[in-house]
């Protein structure tokens, strides 16, 4: 079966920064192999598209430029947050941050913001909310493992669901972060 629109996709892959010979930023293997549903408008666009048409078994290698990745670094994407504004969380208090932290807060409104911790001061905190892979060409090489055609419960929930509704090889003991 031939990866396209409304297909799950099991694939093992290598991603390196830059090139074939790059840092590795990533690695999924056939153990723990990443599944999606293919065009559910949530992958790089131009990721999906260096996928599309192969078959179970066919591999790859590609470079999505940094602009065709998660763009170049936007300046404008730092954030200023009083400390004031923001909602202490009581397993991650501001007295454990430090720059350079990747971070997610909410503040009294509500709002979720998440990024890289530039700088702490006293009466606020600078974010950097660009993604982490900003200003990054990345370097994919694998193989796919499986292509099938997505289940109902997949299609109206727009992603890949485990058979028995929890990935399989997963460790936890306990729900995360309690």
């Amino acid at each position: 079966m031939k990866i396209a629109n409304q297909h799950i996709v099991e694939l093992k892959y290598t991603l390196r920064k830059d090139n074939p010979n790059g840092e590795i930023m990533e690695i999924m293997d056939e153990h723990w192999p990443f599944k999606f549903l293919f065009g559910s408008g949530v992958l790089i666009p131009a990721f999906e598209k260096h996928l599309e048409g192969l078959e179970d078994g066919a591999t790859f290698e590609f470079t999505l430029s940094a602009k065709e990745a998660y763009g170049e670094v936007d300046s404008t994407k730092t954030v200023q947050i009083f400390r004031d504004d923001i909602e202490e969380d009581h397993r991650y208090p501001m007295e454990n941050y430090e720059e350079g932290d990747l971070i997610s807060v909410i503040t009294s409104l509500g709002e979720r913001i998440t990024g890289k911790l530039k700088a702490l001061k006293a009466k606020y905190i600078l974010v950097d909310t660009n993604h982490a892979m900003a200003g990054l060409n990345l370097h994919f090489e694998g193989q796919v493992l499986n292509v099938r055609k997505a289940r109902t419960d997949e299609l109206i929930h727009k992603r890949y669901i485990e058979p028995n509704g929890i990935r399989s090889d997963s460790r936890l003991s306990e729900p995360p972060n309690e």
